[in-house]
């Protein structure tokens, strides 16, 4: 009888982590006002709980201020395992994170318009883990695999957003929203 595992054929590597481009991931972020970010996100907790199991991605991403804090240090766990130590701490990226999400509240809730584009500051500390996932992931996707080009509908946000910030631009100059 023939040993039916087949060692030239590993298993296809499955990413512990949602697996977006850097310039991409920034593109779409600063294009969807931040809303981006939740999809993100909400990617990652779906991978987690593929992975692990007993986790509500959307109910996690919707409570993202509570949360987050746990994201990173999955993340910076699994890019320490993989050799690649993160140049990042993830209480203070959580911090950073926090501000940018409440502090925007705060001034929405006030009837400041810059809450909206303060907002869009937590792409920073995102940005900052996504590139430790490319790293860990860079290992195991062959390029192709890298979510590195807009599909269709990357490029109808892109085409979205232009033209919401178009708009808030137009208003900006034609009168006092600023």
């Amino acid at each position: 009888m023939q040993d039916q595992s087949e060692p030239d054929n590993p298993p296809a590597y499955e990413p512990p982590f949602y697996q977006v481009g850097t310039e991409k991931f920034i593109e779409l972020t600063l294009v969807t006002f931040g809303l981006f970010g939740f999809y993100w996100a909400y990617r990652h907790w779906a991978a987690i709980a593929r992975h692990e199991g007993g986790i509500q991605p959307l109910g996690r991403t919707l409570l993202s201020v509570v949360y987050q804090f746990n994201l990173y240090q999955r993340i910076a766990a699994r890019a320490k395992l993989e050799d690649e130590n993160p140049r990042w701490d993830p209480a203070r990226l959580y911090a950073i994170f926090l501000i940018f999400t409440l502090v925007p509240v705060w001034l929405l809730v006030t009837q400041h318009p810059w809450g909206i584009l303060l907002n869009l500051m937590t792409l920073l500390p995102n940005l900052l883990v996504n590139q430790s996932i490319n790293r860990v992931h860079e290992r195991h996707l062959q390029f192709y695999e890298q979510n590195t080009e807009m599909s269709g509908i990357d490029w109808a946000m892109i085409v979205a957003g232009l033209i919401g910030w178009l708009t808030i631009l137009i208003l900006a100059l034609a009168s006092d929203f600023f």
